[in-house]
């Protein structure tokens, strides 16, 4: 019976589960940061190093083949964001059968910084570095920042709730301090890449170390943010999320029609049908 149990849990593993959103997310990043540096390449922005992530983005079908894959990561970063969301809360709720304030406010505060992120993925994505309308340039610069601030604010939040929930015991410690060094590194090259975009513009000199350094920071970075996604692959097989379509101005728990969007990794007691 053990050997059956322990066939079924790892059948159940290999199931799909929410955590297919974050291989998703990786895949497609890791093509459009690719295409970033090969496209920016091909198109003679040189570097001493690495090109600036979004040194293509002023010609075309480059700068368009850019736009719709950040579109679509923006988009894949909302859902990641909402599923991390709900699974806090429900994780939550059951420590001691009720929310506690820290962890509640936490969650609502990270959920906040990550729409922020995402929003200026979209910035990014559509407002793409021309080198003759500094307007367009100036909504690509804040959107940049955006990812940047929002994004480790995100990761902080994270970290922090992971370390709640291991106090809780509902935490694994690894992952916490995993987490935590993620973040104190995706924290020190955000905060290179804005010392030395700030101390290096208006440069004449072209490459200069700043530059160079920013431009490196700015790629660390990016990898930071695929890592830490990365961090809740695991968390998310387990999960399984349901959405409830409910008859407005109805009490009556019986009307509810629940469709599972996705099964859950394990033996598939939580995905529920249609009824």
């Amino acid at each position: 019976m053990d050997r059956l149990g322990n066939m079924e849990e790892k059948v159940g593993c290999l199931r799909i589960g929410l955590g297919c959103w974050v291989m998703l997310w990786l895949f497609i990043g890791t093509i459009s940061v690719s295409l970033c540096y090969f496209m920016a390449r091909s198109s003679g922005f040189t570097s001493p190093i690495v090109p600036a992530l979004s040194a293509s983005t002023s010609k075309n079908p480059e700068g368009a083949i850019f736009a719709e894959l950040f579109n679509i990561i923006a988009i894949l970063t909302l859902v990641i964001i909402v599923i991390r969301y709900f699974h806090v809360k429900m994780i939550n709720r059951q420590v001691d059968g009720g929310e506690t304030s820290h962890l509640s406010q936490i969650n609502s505060l990270g959920i906040v910084f990550g729409l922020g992120s995402a929003v200026g993925v979209t910035l990014v994505a559509n407002f793409r570095s021309i080198e003759d309308d500094n307007a367009i340039q100036i909504v690509h610069l804040i959107g940049a920042i955006i990812i940047l601030i929002g994004g480790a604010a995100y990761c902080w939040t994270q970290t922090v709730a992971t370390y709640l929930l291991t106090k809780f015991g509902s935490g694994v410690r690894p992952v916490f301090i995993t987490r935590l060094a993620i973040t104190s590194l995706l924290t020190l090259n955000s905060l290179l890449v804005f010392t030395c975009g700030g101390l290096s513009y208006g440069d004449a000199v072209s490459h200069s170390s700043l530059q160079i350094v920013g431009i490196i920071s700015q790629w660390i970075a990016v990898w930071c943010f695929g890592l830490f996604a990365l961090s809740f692959f695991k968390e998310f097989q387990t999960l399984s999320l349901n959405i409830q379509c409910i008859p407005k101005c109805s009490g009556n728990s019986s009307d509810v029609l629940k469709y599972s969007t996705l099964p859950a990794s394990g033996n598939g007691e939580n995905a529920t049908d249609s009824d």
